[in-house]
């Protein structure tokens, strides 16, 4: 911990630090006035106009309009730039990978998937990563950085894919040292699925509602989690925090490949869902079903759909029973593919979980779905991204300070 008493900024790194604050304030409000960031930091207008130039002429912010102020007074609005700057955003799945490049808004201008077919060694999914980047990189004049976001077990702290599970072709593949090695010129900046995703939900729903904690659950391909305290998405001494799949709901279960048993990615998982679907093929629901047919056959009330489905929300029901006893959230927001369940299977989550808990602690919860169509973690890894290049983020330890960010100057980069 730095010995603040003893420690001074230059005049360069208070300079950084108003352009944070003013850059914080902006990505906060959206389009504003200066007058409108000057009330939010604290900072005075000429301190706020002084900051800014050096912003629009970076190609950061741009002026977009006038507004009516008060006594019949115009000013000019001000946003982050729409075009110029872009942030490339790469997902990584156990069937698929998806590139999104942002503005500076967070506007999504490209969004593209691509299939991973089964089986397919690493190396020739780098390369169509690879290729895919490519091609998209060349596109925009100036990329600000790259946004990678990967299943778990993910230890942050080495950048390093513990595990994927159903997709042992990974295993002790470096895939991001392997990416900077392929884009040099580059900025990276990598984090786990459901951290990025929700850093997307807190922006977007539980900082708005007042929200404490929030737990996020994604519940797709694979079973992830995530804690955001007061805004900061917790990530634990190395990084690792929030591996919900592979904590075990039945201590007698199957043997998992991270070493535990009963693990409830192993019966919650979308891959784990399908496979007991299909085990059970009838004409609606045949052994080549796919995802979508099950929503569709579960939406429809078709026997085996909600039967199997259910199940799956009471695994999840049980995992997010055991988070809450432990973390003590307010609001629980389910996301990823499970969404398309709709209420029904929301419901059914939010029965088991009110049958295991106090009364009074069910009571002071929220659990809901997802009310985004964007893919959160795709979006989240942008406002990771964002947030490093230009807020003063930091990512080295849980505990790091602002004044840690203020000592780099802030730098535009």
């Amino acid at each position: 911990m730095i010995n603040l008493q003893h420690k001074g900024l230059s005049i360069e790194g208070v300079q950084g630090h108003n352009r944070q604050v003013i850059l914080k304030a902006l990505h906060d409000l959206g389009t504003c006035s200066r007058k409108d960031i000057s009330i939010v930091s604290g900072l005075d207008q000429a301190t706020v106009t002084r900051a800014i130039g050096p912003l629009l002429e970076d190609g950061v912010v741009e002026e977009v309009g006038l507004v009516k102020g008060g006594r019949g007074r115009r000013s000019i609005n001000l946003n982050f730039s729409e075009t110029g700057r872009h942030i490339l955003c790469l997902r990584l799945q156990r069937r698929s990978f998806s590139i999104s490049v942002f503005n500076l808004r967070g506007e999504s201008v490209v969004l593209e998937e691509f299939a991973i077919p089964k089986g397919q060694p690493a190396t020739d999914t780098f390369n169509d990563i690879t290729q895919a980047m490519e091609l998209r990189i060349a596109d925009f004049t100036q990329m600000d950085g790259i946004g990678i976001a990967v299943p778990g077990p993910f230890l942050e702290s080495d950048e390093r894919v513990i595990l994927i599970t159903e997709s042992p072709e990974w295993q002790g593949f470096d895939l991001i040292s392997a990416l900077r090695s392929q884009f040099t010129e580059l900025a990276f900046y990598s984090t786990h699925d459901a951290k990025a995703a929700a850093l997307t939900e807190w922006r977007h729903s539980a900082r708005k509602s007042g929200s404490k904690v929030l737990l996020y659950i994604s519940a797709g391909q694979g079973i992830g989690s995530a804690l955001v305290i007061g805004g900061e998405v917790y990530r634990g001494s190395r990084g690792l925090a929030g591996e919900i799949g592979h904590m075990s709901i039945d201590i007698g279960g199957a043997l998992c490949k991270c070493g535990n048993t009963g693990c409830l990615e192993l019966y919650a998982s979308r891959i784990a869902l399908l496979r007991a679907v299909r085990e059970r093929a009838t004409k609606r629901l045949p052994k080549e079903a796919t995802f979508t047919d099950v929503v569709d056959a579960y939406t429809d009330n078709d026997p085996i759909a909600k039967e199997e489905v259910n199940k799956v929300a009471c695994y999840l029901a049980q995992g997010i029973t055991n988070c809450i006893n432990f973390a003590n959230p307010d609001l629980i927001v389910i996301g990823d593919e499970y969404v398309r369940f709709g209420e029904s299977f929301l419901n059914v989550i939010k029965s088991q979980v009110e049958k295991a808990l106090l009364p009074s602690v069910y009571r002071s919860i929220t659990i809901e779905l997802s009310a985004l169509t964007e893919d959160t973690v795709l979006k989240g890894a942008f406002l990771d991204v964002f947030a490093q290049t230009y807020l003063g983020a930091t990512r080295d330890t849980q505990e790091r300070t602002t004044i840690d960010a203020i000592r780099k100057e802030g730098e535009i980069r």
